[in-house]
């Protein structure tokens, strides 16, 4: 793939995804504090990192969000590595109207060109724990194995921009704890999924053939991991996000409109799945825009075909206990 060759292997690659369109009111500003303070413990534990950043369906007429992070960033810009995907991908993808974002679709991108010997997908405002990263320092993860960590929910008058271990950590600013539940643990999935790349490949990343819906994608992937041999398992450590998931936040408005949720319909997250061998755009052509900036250029072939009849999904077997 194009600049991978010119590209450091690191123990750690994180992927992100966002765009310049501010969501919520002050999505940028979340980017950059919790951007910064995670940076800020890696680089203290000496931990190698790369962080893949891949820009779903850019604003028109806006700079792009990573160009940002480089401009507000300067400490983490040498470890950006960029994939703006070209907006006809959304389209492409979309079987709803109302989803605005495919953010799964959207890391599967970055994973799929992260190089990192482990790969953590999360969010663009958690915030990660001294303990999660002096874990990663040691660089004892397993093979085959997905880390889980439990996110704990912030009082939502925090100073986003001011946040040390000692505000994270003091339970008078806690408000809910995302409680992970075996043998899955798919509570706040999306926060915290630390696996290693081989297995990432091997399981083709998030489903891609649930395109009506976001909702529930990360949950899916705990069990289509779990369902295929891998051990699933709590780390015992914490991740921190100022105020309530955007779900959680939302649902509430919808509750007696369902068909309106902009997160789209939901659905059996047990399902299993198998992606095509193109997933995450594999196909798609992609051209060097500048310095560690990659654009994903827009190809109907590099989209995947919703149906293959040699590619049937299941239901995975779930003991009752654990539905949830």
């Amino acid at each position: 793939m194009p600049g991978m060759s010119q590209r450091m292997v690191s123990y750690l690659s994180v992927v992100l995804t966002g765009r310049n369109d501010n969501f919520g009111g002050d999505f940028n500003q979340r980017l950059f504090s919790a951007l910064s303070y995670n940076h800020r413990l890696l680089a203290e534990a000496g931990v190698e990192y790369e962080l893949v950043f891949v820009e779903w369906r850019p604003v028109a007429g806006r700079l792009l969000l990573s160009d940002l992070i480089r401009e507000q960033l300067p400490d983490v810009a040498p470890r950006l590595i960029a994939y703006e995907v070209d907006e006809r991908y959304h389209d492409a993808f979309s079987q709803n109207p109302r989803l605005q974002f495919h953010e799964f679709i959207a890391k599967n991108v970055g994973i799929r060109r992260a190089l990192g010997s482990y790969i953590l997908v999360t969010n663009t405002d958690i915030y990660l724990s001294r303990d999660i990263v002096n874990m990663i320092a040691k660089q004892a993860l397993r093979p085959m194995v997905l880390y889980r960590a439990t996110r704990v929910d912030l009082k939502s008058w925090l100073d986003g921009t001011n946040l040390d271990e000692a505000v994270l950590t003091d339970p008078r600013n806690q408000a809910a704890l995302n409680i992970l539940k075996p043998p899955y643990l798919t509570n706040a999935a999306g926060d915290f999924l630390l696996l290693d790349r081989f297995s990432f490949h091997a399981l083709r990343g998030f489903n891609e053939i649930i395109r009506f819906a976001k909702i529930h994608i990360d949950a899916n992937f705990c069990f289509h991991a779990r369902e295929n041999g891998l051990l699933v398992a709590d780390t015992g450590a914490r991740v921190y996000h100022v105020g309530e998931g955007t779900f959680r936040a939302q649902r509430r408005v919808y509750r007696d409109r369902p068909s309106d949720a902009p997160w789209g319909d939901n659905w059996r997250k047990q399902m299993l799945y198998d992606n095509a061998p193109n997933w995450g755009l594999g196909d798609a052509p992609v051209i060097e825009r500048n310095a560690r900036h990659f654009r994903v250029e827009f190809d109907d072939r590099a989209v995947p075909p919703l149906v293959a009849l040699r590619r049937v999904t299941k239901a995975a077997f779930v003991p009752t206990e654990f539905k949830t």
